[in-house]
């Protein structure tokens, strides 16, 4: 009983894997042979875009500022108490040109011209005092003269009568004696003219000095009345009525209203781009637009200047141009970010085509009756995403716009 106890144990592993072995070659025989495909050429699926040859005009897509053509801080020109003041002075108020902004108390300069007025006026007076002096002096100097030359006569007389003895050396010492005091008195009528000329030309700049005093209490005077120099709204107001401003105070910050100007960025390439072209890029239409919300407004303006400088931090230059005017430029402020549409160069003759498109510079590929066909191609311009190109290519015929690594001639292509 033992014994067969002992050989059930080995005999039932071995059926085990007698049985084992029997179904693994069974499966091994039974198994479904798989036959080797033949592998077929690969088609790839690509877009496409059709060539079509025409003029084409390069719109460059930019963003800039508005800018503030004129920006200038109002100051008050004299000090004194604020005693008027406009309805519009205060922040945002829209003022016309020469439209009152403020007012300052006139009466110490409306005194001081008074004052110089009144001795300009006694100034005058006393010209007027000395030329008649003078005239009189003249007159008198035209009779002495007279009476010299009658003493003068005299004494040529008296020489002649003495020596044929008719008079005696006294009457002769008297005649020369009165000739010298005549010949004096006609110096010292010429000295007192020379010193009357002299006062008068003293006098004339007394006048003109104090006619500068007139002018410049004139001018004081009408600068109690601060004015607007131009068309504009207010910032920054820093003025009130009764309060106390000294000149050259900051009254408030005028902004024209009536021009403003887009700045903007070109690039480098675009700069080159433009520059090329005969038309240059002063003069250039541009398009402006600006949105609020729901509101979106345009405006037209050409190219007026360029930054003096390439910027080397944002590495292109700063173009202004000049908006025209429009009855809703007063919607529009400082600082507001808008869209530059700037007119481009035109083009003859060329195809549209995205970047992704073009490899190396100089090939396109077009789908031809399932295949791929390269094509020599010349970039003539370039705009963003956009290539502009001429070379090998018929109208209609399709340009691959799909780009994969393994593209290359004679590659089989579905078009989608």
């Amino acid at each position: 009983m033992h014994i067969f106890k002992t050989g059930l144990k080995v005999l039932i592993p071995l059926l085990i894997l007698g049985l084992g072995a029997i179904i693994f070659a069974y499966l091994v025989k039974t198994k479904p042979v798989i036959e080797p495909e033949v592998a077929g050429e690969r088609i790839w699926p690509v877009e496409t875009l059709a060539a079509q040859h025409k003029d084409q005009s390069i719109n460059l897509l930019l963003f800039g500022t508005l800018v503030a053509a004129r920006d200038v801080e109002l100051r008050s020109l004299v000090g004194g108490e604020v005693i008027e003041v406009s309805p519009n002075f205060r922040e945002g108020g829209i003022l016309k040109q020469g439209e009152l902004l403020i007012a300052v108390d006139p009466f110490d300069f409306q005194a001081s011209l008074d004052e110089n007025q009144a001795g300009l006026l006694e100034a005058k007076s006393r010209l007027n005092e000395l030329v008649a002096t003078k005239k009189s002096e003249k007159t008198a100097l035209v009779r002495d003269s007279e009476v010299l030359e009658r003493e003068i006569r005299n004494v040529v007389r008296s020489n002649s009568l003495s020596k044929r003895g008719n008079i005696s050396e006294k009457a002769l010492d008297d005649a020369e004696s009165a000739l010298t005091r005549q010949k004096q008195t006609v110096e010292l009528r010429q000295a007192q003219l020379d010193i009357l000329e002299a006062r008068i030309g003293q006098q004339q700049a007394v006048i003109d000095r104090l006619g500068v005093g007139v002018r410049r209490a004139e001018r004081d005077l009408t600068n109690t009345k601060l004015r607007a120099p131009f068309r504009g709204y207010l910032a920054e107001v820093n003025a009130e009525y009764g309060k106390n401003i000294d000149a050259k105070d900051k009254v408030a910050r005028l902004i024209d209203a009536s021009q403003l100007e887009a700045r903007f960025l070109l690039s480098d390439s675009q700069y080159g781009l433009l520059l090329a072209n005969t038309a240059g890029i002063i003069g250039r239409p541009i398009t402006v637009r600006w949105s609020s919300g729901d509101t979106e407004v345009s405006y037209v303006g050409k190219v007026s200047r360029l930054s003096s400088e390439i910027s080397f931090s944002s590495g292109g230059v700063e173009v202004y141009a000049v908006l025209e005017g429009d009855d809703n430029l007063d919607l529009l402020r400082p600082g507001a970010f808008v869209e530059v549409i700037l007119k481009g160069n035109t083009y003859d003759d060329v195809i549209k085509v995205p970047e992704y498109s073009v490899f190396n510079d100089d090939t396109v590929y077009v789908a031809k009756e399932g295949k791929i066909e390269p094509r020599e191609i010349v970039v003539i311009a370039k705009n963003g995403g956009d290539y502009f190109i001429r070379g090998d290519l018929l109208d209609e015929e399709l340009i691959i716009i799909t780009r994969f690594p393994e593209i290359g001639p004679n590659l089989r292509v579905e078009v989608r």
